[in-house]
């Protein structure tokens, strides 16, 4: 039922390698497009959250420890859905799997949304929706990561994934104009419309991201993409392509027992206690601390994700 998920390998064409690479262009393009434009909308359905919730507040009277508990439903989820759907991944056609969790987690907030009512919300129903979202969420990044990294050769994969690491930062900036814009101009300044509207742009990202590209030149029959620009392939390429290791054996080898994996893991946990905390309470803050109006809160929200979109394409293109 999900075979669409499994990677396809077709024979290496028996075509000059200069023109194997021409054609690399074109299939390339179109799946870095469906895992930068299809990231970039997973932000659209993660931050409306953020920016919702004052309005969540005087709608349906929400507390400080109701909203905290529902961003923390999606954390857990998106911290465990990173290690288990990220592995399960792994070894799938990674450029379908990004859009096909897109729907998943663009169906789980149309639920989120059907959970409040015209006065009232199932607060159980709120967790259960955005804490699912955020499991299928959670293998975005890897997803992206490892499609570009099979496309692209090692001189060229930094400044490729250097400015596909924008794509979350836009995501984020977009985020607000394309909630206000779904509560203002299509459901009467209503919050619900900030979680219906970017859904529907996710479904149909989602929907038309399947259709487009593939995970490797493999899939083309182009080859490698080592071969296709005169790189030599890694030594731990070789090792698991000439061994019988599983993906288990793998996990432990490379992951595992990887004494800089765990620096970062540990790295990320302290990053991630003040990026979460600041990300999903600055609107709030903004709002009833600083007395700013809701539209000035937002106004600032968006200004911080554009300053980093524009920082990290200055460092994708210093790369």
């Amino acid at each position: 039922m999900l075979a669409f998920l499994n990677q396809v390998r077709k024979p290496t064409l028996d075509l000059p390698l200069e023109v194997r690479r021409k054609m690399w262009f074109k299939p390339f393009m179109q799946s870095y497009l469906v895992v930068f434009i299809g990231y970039l909308t997973m932000y659209l359905i993660r931050k409306n959250f953020n920016i919702a919730q004052n309005d969540m507040i005087s709608t349906y009277g929400l507390s400080m420890t109701q909203l905290g508990m529902i961003g923390l439903g999606f954390s857990i989820t998106y911290g465990v859905g990173k290690t288990l759907v990220s592995y399960y991944a792994d070894g799938k056609n990674t450029k379908q799997f990004l859009p096909f969790m897109l729907i998943l987690s663009a169906i789980c907030m149309l639920g989120f949304s059907a959970s409040m009512g015209s006065g009232s919300v199932s607060l159980f129903l709120m967790i259960a929706f955005y804490a699912l979202s955020g499991f299928f969420q959670s293998t975005g990044g890897s997803c992206s990561y490892s499609t570009i990294t099979k496309w692209t050769p090692r001189r060229k994969r930094g400044t490729f994934l250097g400015f596909w690491n924008i794509s979350h930062n836009l995501g984020g900036a977009g985020a607000a104009g394309v909630a206000l814009f779904g509560a203002n101009y299509l459901f009467d300044g209503h919050v619900i419309g900030m979680f219906i509207f970017p859904s529907i742009i996710a479904l149909i990202v989602g929907f038309i991201g399947l259709r487009y590209g593939s995970d490797s030149p493999e899939s083309y029959g182009l080859g490698k993409a080592e071969e296709l620009f005169g790189e030599e392939i890694s030594e731990e390429d070789k090792e698991t392509e000439s061994t019988d290791m599983t993906k288990w054996q793998i996990f432990v080898e490379y992951v595992l027992k990887n004494k800089v994996i765990w620096l970062l893991c540990f790295a990320n946990i302290f990053l991630y206690v003040v990026r979460i905390g600041i990300d999903q309470w600055s609107t709030v803050y903004a709002f009833q601390e600083l007395k700013l109006s809701k539209a000035v809160a937002i106004q600032g929200f968006t200004l911080f994700e554009s300053w980093c979109a524009g920082r990290y394409a200055a460092v994708g293109l210093a790369l």
